[in-house]
């Protein structure tokens, strides 16, 4: 089985890639996920937002993992265009449990996405 910064590194290839089923594999069913705009409450709906997202990405360039025991953290630069034109610093907590990642939170500077999550599930 995979440790938690291999389970890590390889959902973000997927992401980068934007290869959705094999990022998908990567993900817990019960994912929880909390991020700045929205919560979701499972995989489905945690890969529908990253889809939707992705359409605005051009690019995504991993600074950093660390990982200890069933923890890793991520940082990186998010490109994106309009709507939500901008280069922002991400940084995520993940918990892996048998091999997936099943908890996110997520922290960057929101205000260039703000307009595109109007209205979405806050936590």
């Amino acid at each position: 089985m995979l440790n938690a910064g291999e389970v890590l590194k390889k959902f973000y290839a997927a992401v980068i890639k934007k290869d959705i089923v094999t990022a998908r594999s990567y993900l817990d069913d019960d994912l929880l996920f909390l991020g700045l705009f929205e919560t979701y409450h499972n995989a489905e709906e945690y890969i529908a937002a990253l889809t939707k997202l992705l359409q605005v990405v051009v690019g995504l360039d991993v600074k950093k993992i660390i990982a200890e025991e069933n923890d890793a953290a991520i940082f990186f630069e998010l490109e994106t265009t309009a709507p939500a034109a901008a280069t922002t610093l991400v940084a995520e907590w993940h918990r892996i449990k048998n091999g997936k990642i099943s908890h996110v939170e997520s922290a960057f500077d929101g205000r260039p996405f703000a307009a595109m999550f109007a209205g979405g599930k806050r936590r």
